[in-house]
């Protein structure tokens, strides 16, 4: 029959908000200068997906005040290297260290200060190293979540088609076909989104561990 047209597709209610928010993120993306883009003390990164501030190698001089760690070949020692492990391993609750510390210091005699000294450059190289890569993998998950809001973009914008205007052959396949692509992709993002709460926070928790175990081992130098 003449003079009918298709029905206008639209976006299920409950995705609607979700699909602003995601192009307005697209286009906060786009507004970080590109010559920021390398990690750096403080310095805004495109690809940081969390709300805190970008921080990139740890510095000694902020957790440590004891003598200088470096050369301190902590590798080739295997009681060090063994509590350094042990140390640094997440599954190790902090007020657990000190006990180990302690008897680690009685067992070493008149080598106690070396000791403790190399103990504190591996647990401060393993750690750094750990929060390194999970910063990477922070950065990786950002460039994905900017690619896939793009992509949202984009769908929504041929879903829409702009003010007005109905999507080409809105009541065929091709119709449904952005449909379940774009509705499916919000909740990819969305759910990407919720689950770095806990991500976000993993660099601060390694910083804190490094400066709380730094201050038990200077506590037992001589």
């Amino acid at each position: 029959m003449q003079g009918l047209k298709p029905a206008r597709w639209r976006l299920p209610r409950r995705w609607e908000a979700a699909a602003w928010v995601v192009i307005a993120l697209t286009a906060l993306f786009k507004t970080v200068p590109a010559g920021l883009a390398q990690p750096g003390a403080g310095h805004p990164n495109p690809d940081w997906p969390c709300r805190q501030i970008l921080v990139g190698r740890l510095s000694v001089a902020a957790v440590w005040s004891g003598p200088s760690i470096e050369g301190a070949a902590w590798r080739n020692d295997q009681a060090v290297a063994s509590l350094v492990a042990k140390l640094a391993a997440r599954r190790t609750p902090i007020e657990d260290a000190e006990p180990a510390i302690d008897d680690f210091a009685r067992s070493q005699g008149a080598d106690k200060t070396r000791k403790l000294i190399a103990v504190f450059a591996g647990l401060f190289e393993t750690l750094d190293d750990e929060r390194t890569q999970v910063i990477e993998g922070l950065l990786r998950f950002g460039a994905k979540q900017k690619e896939l809001a793009e992509k949202i973009r984009v769908e929504n914008a041929l879903a829409r088609e702009g003010p007005g205007k109905e999507p080409p052959n809105a009541s065929g396949q091709e119709a449904k076909t952005v449909a379940r692509d774009l509705e499916w992709d919000l909740r990819v993002f969305d759910e990407r989104r919720q689950s770095l709460t806990y991500v976000c926070e993993a660099p601060a928790l390694i910083e804190q561990r490094v400066f709380a175990l730094a201050k038990i081992v200077q506590g037992k130098l001589d």
